[in-house]
């Protein structure tokens, strides 16, 4: 039997902010590697000797003059640092954005049932009843009052 699911935060100081930053981290991580290993193949592909290195984001990160030896410094620089660092940056603002709108829910600027509600005729006819209760027995253009 499953234990039921409560309401209390899973860390103890009461949200799971840091977990969050963690797995981002990771994530950026992770992403900026990928990153590195396909830009810096790229830039080989284009103006190195054309040939596609293997996956390897370890060595794509610390050391790409291994992976693409032929590549100038300045080329390496390009294309394993800063063209996937402003990519991975684009996509943790991106990413941060989305979170960020979906945290605090829809807000379409359209207007809800909760909010129409006290426009309808019902709530109008309660609000002028409840204003000057003498209408309680008069009809009105909208009706019969209720």
């Amino acid at each position: 039997m499953a234990s039921p699911r409560t309401n209390a935060p899973s860390t103890t100081t009461g949200s799971d902010a840091l977990l969050y930053l963690l797995f981002g981290i990771l994530g950026a991580a992770i992403t900026f590697g990928s990153l590195a290993w396909l830009t810096g193949n790229l830039t080989n592909v284009l103006v190195g000797s054309g040939t596609w290195a293997p996956f390897r984001v370890t060595e794509a990160l610390l050391h790409p003059e291994v992976l693409w030896p032929s590549l100038s410094t300045s080329m390496l620089m390009v294309g394993a640092r800063v063209v996937p660092a402003l990519f991975t940056v684009a996509l943790v603002v991106t990413a941060a954005v989305l979170w960020v709108r979906w945290r605090a829910g829809s807000k379409s600027g359209l207007a809800r049932k909760a909010d129409l509600a006290p426009l309808l005729d019902k709530e109008i006819v309660a609000k002028a009843k409840s204003l000057r209760p003498p209408l309680g027995g008069r009809e009105s253009k909208r009706g019969p009052a209720r």
